[in-house]
């Protein structure tokens, strides 16, 4: 299985905007540089006024969509997600999830041991954390779910370690740089957890995107009046009511997993699922349901 199964005051944007700058300078050259400007700028604006930068094509609905989180206190693990029904489940991974939980707590320049890379990487990673400590948990989720787009480059497990089912833990994802759907969303999860958010409102959702037929990872976080995904593909945070094509599949949150379903009459209630979860690999290919 792969992993998958399972606004700020102005000094603070600074510090956003100055480790994102110069991760990019270091990591991505010239291009990459003026991408962190970019991003820099989007995030000294109003948070409500924030459009997304780069990511998935659908700008249209994407600008029409709800931006910005609610100041709601976190909720329980979003077991109803994309419109689910969830049922627990123990799934074959789940000890290696529970080693992984380890893992996610693993967030210090001293974890990458003799890697520079790691260090400076994890450095502008712990910069946004201790910038958004003392900030609503909106702010928090906004601020680092732009900042991991920005500091990881797109690519599969088979490219970067040789094999369709590697879990990543946020020191390899840092030490290379590069991740799949599922790297990104579990070093989100890792840095909103030291950002002080419970665990047990975060949860690592599977999902099939019905408009791509692909298999994809993403991060819900609960609050008390709804679900925000941070998601690879767009630097701006949509509630789950938002993104309609997203079929849960399962999710794995702090101590259990949930297999998901829909209700008889909804779209995704007709159609076939994949014959094993062992099957389902985010980010490696495009679904095939037999």
């Amino acid at each position: 299985m792969s992993a998958g199964y399972l606004a700020l005051s102005k000094p603070r944007h600074a510090a956003i905007a100055a480790g994102l700058a110069l991760g990019f300078s270091l990591f991505a050259g010239p291009a990459g540089l003026q991408q962190a400007r970019v991003a820099a700028a989007a995030q000294a604006r109003p948070f409500h006024s924030q459009q997304r930068i780069a990511g998935d094509s659908d700008k249209a609905r994407d600008a029409a969509a709800p931006v910005g989180l609610d100041r709601m206190s976190t909720g329980s693990v979003p077991t109803g997600v994309f419109g689910s029904v969830a049922f627990p489940f123990k799934p074959d991974a789940l000890a290696q999830w529970q080693h992984m939980q380890q893992a996610l707590d693993r967030l210090r320049r001293e974890d990458c041991a003799g890697s520079t890379t790691c260090r400076t990487r994890m450095g502008l990673l712990q910069e946004t954390v201790a910038a958004i400590a003392d900030a609503p948990i909106a702010k928090k989720v906004d601020a680092v779910n732009l900042a991991v787009n920005k500091l990881l480059r797109y690519d599969t497990d088979a490219n970067i370690y040789g094999t369709l089912d590697h879990w990543a833990t946020p020191v390899e994802t840092l030490t290379t740089g590069r991740g799949d759907c599922e790297d990104y969303a579990l070093l989100k999860l890792a840095a909103l957890r030291s950002a002080g958010l419970p665990a047990e409102s975060l949860a690592l959702v599977v999902v099939r995107d019905a408009k791509r037929n692909f298999f994809h990872a993403v991060l819900a976080v609960s609050t008390t009046s709804q679900t925000y995904i941070l998601d690879n593909l767009r630097d701006t945070v949509l509630p789950d009511s938002a993104l309609p094509q997203y079929q849960a599949l399962y999710s794995l949150g702090a101590q259990r997993a949930w297999v998901h379903g829909y209700k008889r009459g909804s779209e995704f209630a007709m159609q076939k699922r994949p014959a094993s979860l062992d099957k389902v690999l985010p980010g490696e290919g495009v679904a095939n349901p037999s």
